[in-house]
């Protein structure tokens, strides 16, 4: 069963501090994750910002 989370962060350092923890968490095998994305969106952008996070994806 797939399971699709967001969260929303005040800061992108937070963002980026759930992104390591995540990939903490694959490395010793207790997740996996089969994609993320990360969208951060400055006050003085027009856009937001997408990027693909740097957490390796795995295969099912």
């Amino acid at each position: 069963m797939a399971t699709l989370t967001v969260s929303r962060f005040d800061a992108s350092r937070s963002a980026e501090a759930v992104e390591a923890t995540l990939l903490q968490l694959q490395k010793q095998e207790l997740i996996k994750v089969r994609d993320t994305a990360v969208v951060t969106w400055p006050q003085d952008a027009m856009k937001p910002k997408p990027r693909r996070a740097t957490l390796a994806i795995t295969t099912p």
